[in-house]
């Protein structure tokens, strides 16, 4: 055995040492993503749900979508659990149809397609052209940010006594989460199809009714509240069954997509749906699968060192872009445009705070000053100086060099500090 092969022999031992622990000693025997698969026991999957709504109308026909809509909405009622919903003009077509003749659609989803709101909604007080590049409501801008909230509904007769308290366990432990909520503008006094059914938290409704044609809409924020981890509790199904009750008895169209996209690629489809399903949804064996990929790796890698040929060495690209940027603000800069060139360092500033930290840069508020020092963990004081000064860089009419520099030193100081 030669020096070369022991440190290789030692990092495969390790790897596999590691597998058989995660495998048969250790590791979290549930996947507590929340997937909202129908077949899955998982905590944050729908199989309660799914065996919930299959009983529910006795006598009544229970029809599971695993494709397409079309064709398929006859008569009853329509039923979505999942982190989104994806329809295209032609199923979007099907589902306003099937409403619009006297059904109701039940969808329980943290974000709505624009297509089906804009088509709800009447244009009384809602605008949604400022989202025609978007598939999707931007709810990034109406959420509240938790470990738990409260829920109950508005009508006296499906009133629970108490609040129904749904936290964010993830491996057995409470953590934050963004719980989304509907908009104040779709029940303005001049808008007629919406009316809220259930709120969280007492002040922001998350369940609502739409009216549409003969039939109507039942939108839910909350799919969390739906899954395995809570329908199997009494207080949990208590709140399921009253928010179900607004359905009318007949034939339940159950989709299972769990908003899965048709333009996924057949590589993709056959790993979710061929033999590798049920291994990958189990984190033990998951991780056992990529150490086998990582050794695999590993050995291709040591071994084609040795027989491949020399690789020429390839000059590094250049980021043109910033170059582009650099020739924009000495051009500024050379015509002492010192507000112009102050906001379009806020610019990049605000862009750099959206995809760092994944906030929204609508309202430059006290709170948004506040959630940005917590997630950047630098001084509020110091967002605060960053925020006033543009403020009144963007209402002056001339900006002098003093001040162009101290607003360059505050936001290349937050730069070089932030987390």
């Amino acid at each position: 055995m030669s020096k070369k092969q022991i440190p290789i022999i030692i990092l495969v031992s390790v790897l596999i040492l590691i597998g058989m622990y995660l495998l048969f000693g250790g590791g979290d025997r549930y996947n507590w993503w929340e997937h909202y698969q129908s077949e899955s026991k998982d905590p944050y999957g729908t199989y309660l749900m799914e065996n919930l709504l299959e009983d529910y109308f006795p006598g009544k026909k229970f029809e599971a979508i695993e494709d397409t809509l079309n064709g398929v909405l006859k008569e009853g009622n329509y039923v979505f659990v999942g982190s989104f919903l994806w329809l295209d003009s032609v199923q979007m077509d099907a589902l306003l149809r099937f409403v619009e003749a006297g059904n109701q659609a039940f969808i329980a989803s943290s974000t709505m397609p624009v297509a089906l709101l804009d088509s709800i909604a009447g244009p009384e007080c809602l605008d949604f052209s400022i989202y025609e590049d978007s598939i999707y409501y931007a709810e990034e801008d109406f959420f509240i940010e938790d470990t738990l909230v409260s829920l109950n509904f508005e009508h006296p007769s499906l009133t629970m006594d108490s609040n129904f308290t749904l936290k964010f366990i993830y491996r057995h432990e409470t953590a934050p989460y963004e719980w989304e909520y509907l908009a104040d503008d779709f029940f303005c006094e001049d808008q007629s199809n919406f009316a809220y059914l259930g709120f969280m938290d007492t002040t922001y409704v998350n369940f609502a009714r739409a009216s549409y044609g003969k039939g109507a809409f039942y939108l839910h924020t909350t799919p969390l509240a739906f899954t395995n981890f809570n329908l199997v509790n009494d207080r949990g199904l208590d709140y399921a069954e009253r928010a179900l009750s607004h359905l009318r008895p007949g034939t339940i169209y159950w989709d299972q997509r769990q908003g899965r996209m048709p333009s996924m690629s057949r590589n993709r489809r056959l790993a979710t749906d061929g033999p590798l399903k049920y291994i990958l949804s189990q984190p033990p064996l998951a991780w056992a699968w990529y150490i086998l990929l990582g050794m695999a790796v590993f050995y291709l890698a040591f071994r084609a060192k040795r027989r491949q040929r020399v690789i020429p060495v390839l000059e590094q690209n250049t980021n043109t872009s910033l170059e582009f940027i650099g020739t924009i603000g000495r051009l500024f800069f050379i015509q002492n445009n010192h507000k112009q060139l102050a906001l379009q360092k806020m610019k990049l500033f605000l862009g750099f705070v959206r995809e760092r930290y994944h906030l929204p840069t609508k309202e430059l508020n006290p709170q948004f000053a506040k959630t940005l020092a917590t997630r950047s963990e630098i001084p509020e004081e110091v967002i605060g100086k960053i925020l006033t000064l543009h403020r009144n860089i963007s209402s002056s009419g001339y900006v002098s060099e003093n001040v162009l520099v101290d607003f360059h030193g505050l936001v290349e100081g937050f730069y070089k500090k932030c987390k």
